[in-house]
């Protein structure tokens, strides 16, 4: 009968005890790695992009045309309407002709007159030579050849002011039309107001916590609603007001910026809406992070940090500006942090986290799959 070697056996007892724990060990691990909610997060440093911000505006025109006459006529027929874009040189309405075909008959009269007054001195002038009349007769028809003639200058220059029609002096969009069929015209006031389009211009709205981030020159994108704000078009800065006023939009004070676009933006008309991007100048020294990486509480801002094991905790910052979708931070940071770019406000300081990193122009680096918050 063989003998039980019983250190082999507690040997193999105690290999399989250390087994079953380390198995425990790595099962209840394991579901603590996956009772971990994992998060998207970004490295910060100083310099890492370039910030911007996002402003509200409206189209404008830097000319408009208002169209006079210098005389009450009667409009005829009027071939458009308020709102309607027009060509330059295009027919825009016709007036009443009896009073310009009076003057132009009456003209005719008068010239008439002259000619036969002409005649009349020449001959004048030669029986004078010969004792057939006197000087004063030939003095007579000079003098009325005179009133005649500023006859006719009155009724040429009447008939000037006697406007036929009206053509479009520009291309442009009527913004305003008084005239109407039968209408007395009204010289003191116009008859239409046309935009002129070929020199556009874009009204913003910089809130007054962002003007010292904006400066004559700077670029911008301009994004017509017009075209569902899907398609940009590059601009730049040409005018700041110096007056500040509020927005009738967001009840902010306001300076009123005019922008200008590189290129002709079609399908755009005074009145229609815009949002523009205003890039902002990158400094060495900046750190810039996305908006959704901020948490407010009580009226102050914090970012969740994260160190190297994925244990979070809140760090308040400072932060520049609060418009467009990357913020620059002042203070609070000092760069090299990783941050949570969509933190939950739920989270609490010394809770660990699974990081899935994104890098800027390198991709994302996946440190676990699953849903990302």
């Amino acid at each position: 009968m063989k003998r039980i070697n019983f250190k082999i056996v507690g040997i193999i007892l105690g290999v399989l005890i250390l087994s079953g724990v380390e198995f425990i060990r790595y099962s209840n691990s394991k579901k603590a790695i996956d009772n971990l909610s994992t998060y998207s997060a970004m490295k910060i440093s100083s310099g890492s992009g370039k910030g911007y911000i996002e402003v509200n505006g409206n189209v404008d025109v830097n000319d408009t045309k208002k169209v006079f006459v210098d005389k009450k006529l009667k409009v005829d027929e009027v071939f458009v309407q308020e709102g309607d874009y027009i060509e330059k040189g295009q027919l825009l309405m016709t007036f009443d002709e009896t009073e310009r075909n009076n003057i132009m008959r009456n003209l005719e009269r008068e010239r008439l007159s002259l000619s036969k007054l002409k005649r009349d001195y020449n001959v004048e002038k030669e029986l004078l030579k010969i004792g057939g009349s006197s000087a004063n007769s030939v003095k007579e028809l000079e003098e009325e050849i005179r009133r005649v003639e500023i006859n006719i200058e009155e009724d040429e220059e009447d008939l000037a002011k006697t406007a036929e029609k009206i053509e479009s002096p520009v291309s442009g969009t009527i913004t305003s039309l008084t005239a109407q069929e039968n209408y007395l015209v009204d010289t003191d006031s116009p008859l239409m107001e046309i935009a002129d389009l070929s020199d556009i211009k874009i009204v913003l709205e910089v809130p007054e916590y962002d003007v010292s981030n904006i400066y004559i020159g700077q670029k911008i994108l301009i994004k017509p609603e017009a075209f569902e704000k899907k398609k940009s078009f590059p601009g730049k800065v040409t005018k700041i007001s110096k007056i500040s006023e509020v927005s009738e939009t967001t009840s902010e004070n306001v300076l009123e910026t005019e922008v200008k676009p590189d290129e002709v933006i079609p399908y755009i008309v005074p009145g229609f809406k815009v949002t523009a991007t205003i890039y902002l100048d990158e400094k060495e020294d900046e750190i810039i992070i996305p908006k959704t990486a901020i948490l407010e509480n009580d009226g102050k801002y914090f970012v969740v940090v994260a160190d190297i094991d994925g244990v979070v905790k809140r760090q308040e910052v400072e932060l520049e500006n609060l418009e467009g979708d990357n913020i620059i931070v002042k203070s609070g940071l000092v760069g090299e942090e990783t941050v949570l770019i969509t933190p939950d406000e739920n989270l609490k300081d010394g809770e660990k986290v699974i990081l899935q990193m994104k890098g800027r122009n390198r991709g994302n680096q996946n440190v676990k799959s699953g849903n990302v918050k």
